[in-house]
């Protein structure tokens, strides 16, 4: 896929602007281009339903995102891979947000119209970025629930402070321990109903017991 970048989109707030607004009208071709990058599953796990993770940067979403998609047989989703398919330099603007969660609700939507689980990967900590995903949960009628991971803060900061020194495989987050206590001092705005997962050393136990929940809901 090649990324629907402008060119000199960077240069003023109005370039930027004019690639975030082309994004979004093409958000339904590019959200077809990436499903090919997920390795969805070639058959449906069964009834549909959206597993939305929520938490600060550092906490391993993506690791719990990876095992709870296997375990469920689910297609994930992460709005960092979106990103960093969508842009070459993230500015984590308003209007990128917008881009970015706008490509993810279209590719929720077509999943879950094809009958998949779908476990979407982001920060989440704010309800205007949960609202487009929950819109389609909403839309297609099938169930939601959210997950809010979380990790002791000195394990958080370990990992952070190891991203700068070695990138894992597959890791295309940009935040560093700053952005983590941005967030942290932003706050977090709760969905009505969530589950918490920790990661930590019994991190199968939880996974599972948010897979069973998944499944029973």
């Amino acid at each position: 896929m090649t990324r629907a970048r402008l060119p000199g989109a960077r240069s003023s707030r109005a370039g930027l602007r004019a690639q975030t607004d082309a994004l979004s009208a093409d958000r339904l071709a590019l959200a077809a281009q990436l499903r090919g990058e997920l390795g969805v599953p070639a058959v449906p796990s069964g009834r549909p339903a959206l597993v939305m993770l929520m938490g600060f940067p550092g906490v391993g979403k993506t690791h719990c995102a990876r095992l709870l998609a296997a375990r469920l047989g689910a297609a994930h989703v992460a709005t960092d891979h979106i990103r960093s398919r969508l842009f070459i330099a993230p500015s984590y603007s308003a209007d990128e947000n917008a881009a970015v969660f706008g490509v993810a609700q279209a590719l929720v939507d077509d999943l879950l119209g094809a009958g998949h689980t779908v476990v979407l990967d982001a920060t989440h900590l704010r309800a205007r970025y949960r609202a487009p995903a929950e819109a389609a949960a909403r839309a297609r009628s099938v169930p939601l629930l959210h997950v809010l991971v979380s990790a002791d803060d000195a394990d958080t900061r370990a990992r952070l402070a190891r991203r700068v020194r070695v990138r894992a495989a597959g890791d295309r987050s940009d935040a560093d321990v700053a952005v983590y206590e941005r967030m942290r001092a932003a706050g977090f705005e709760p969905p009505p109903a969530y589950v918490e997962l920790r990661n930590g050393p019994d991190l199968a136990s939880e996974v599972e017991r948010v897979a069973v929940r998944v499944e029973s809901s």
